[in-house]
């Protein structure tokens, strides 16, 4: 079994930009300052080399996606091989027929209802596709079986990358950044079109808020915090539930822990703080004594 890590281990960060801040020393002397510019350059220069090394990083990427393309398209055909030889009767104790949905629900962590449920049983296959030309981005695609729900065979989620520095502040470049993702359309039918409401699901993935422009808005701070969690999931999912699909289809990997999980934590957490509550208060009874 993998051992356990945190989902935020990924290699591409996933934060906003921020600008450097100001020394609050400047009392350099002018040898100092000239030394302190050379070196600055100097570090320009590794940024200007990391810019680069992403970038032949990521045409790599592009390079060997056909290659693992065709390793996925093995794995899809086994999956739909199966479904055919079970003529699609598939029961509660089979849950081969339903990979997909097995697979989220151990390593998504937001939430994921009965109606999804349903619905992500007609999940057949996901993917991403990576861009490298004038925008760098990657686009996560889910391939649905024809069902009774939506019109659209696939549902996909793009995410936008930053490979550059900023021209105002190049010196705050700190590696590629996902700045924004756009969701998609759904195409409801019109017997089951859902109405909005408060009651979160999975198919809220596909319609990601909007960041305001101006960081005073009072819902700045709040969407910035939904897209943080959106971009670092959105790479998790690239990065490790898509290549290492099967193994968290049977539980081998535990990089997430779901909402069940987290709670069996949290009790056993309060009945280990409750038992070491009695030990003390035993302890200090007999002291008394």
């Amino acid at each position: 079994m993998e051992p356990l890590r945190a989902r935020n281990s990924a290699k591409l960060k996933v934060n906003l930009p921020q600008p450097l801040g100001k020394s609050e020393k400047n009392d350099f002397s002018e040898d100092e300052k000239k030394i302190i510019g050379e070196l600055k350059q100097l570090y320009m220069d590794t940024i200007n080399l990391d810019v680069k090394m992403q970038r032949e990083i990521y045409n790599m990427e592009k390079l060997y996606e056909q290659k693992h393309n065709e390793i996925f398209d093995k794995r899809k055909k086994l999956l739909e091989e199966y479904k055919k030889q079970i003529h699609g009767d598939s029961n509660s104790n089979d849950s081969v027929a339903r990979f997909w949905l097995k697979v989220l629900k151990a390593s998504y962590t937001e939430f994921i209802g009965k109606e999804d449920e349903k619905i992500l049983s007609y999940l057949c296959d996901i993917r991403t596709k990576h861009y490298n030309e004038d925008v760098v981005k990657f686009v996560i695609e889910f391939t649905f079986e024809k069902n009774d729900y939506f019109k659209n065979r696939v549902l996909t989620k793009t995410y936008i990358l930053n490979c550059v520095p900023d021209k105002e502040d190049p010196l705050s470049y700190d590696g590629a950044e996902i700045v924004k993702c756009e969701g998609c359309h759904i195409d409801w039918k019109p017997s089951l079109e859902r109405e909005k409401n408060d009651q979160p699901s999975f198919f809220d993935f596909f319609t990601p808020p909007v960041l305001p422009d101006d960081p005073e808005d009072p819902n700045f701070s709040d969407i910035n915090a939904i897209l943080q969690n959106d971009f670092e999931l959105g790479f998790y999912l690239k990065e490790r539930v898509i290549p290492k699909a099967v193994i968290f289809f049977t539980g081998e990997i535990a990089d997430c822990q779901s909402s069940d999980a987290s709670d069996s934590e949290t009790e056993d957490s309060e009945d280990e703080s409750e038992v070491e509550e009695e030990e003390e208060e035993s302890s200090n009874n007999e002291n008394d004594k």
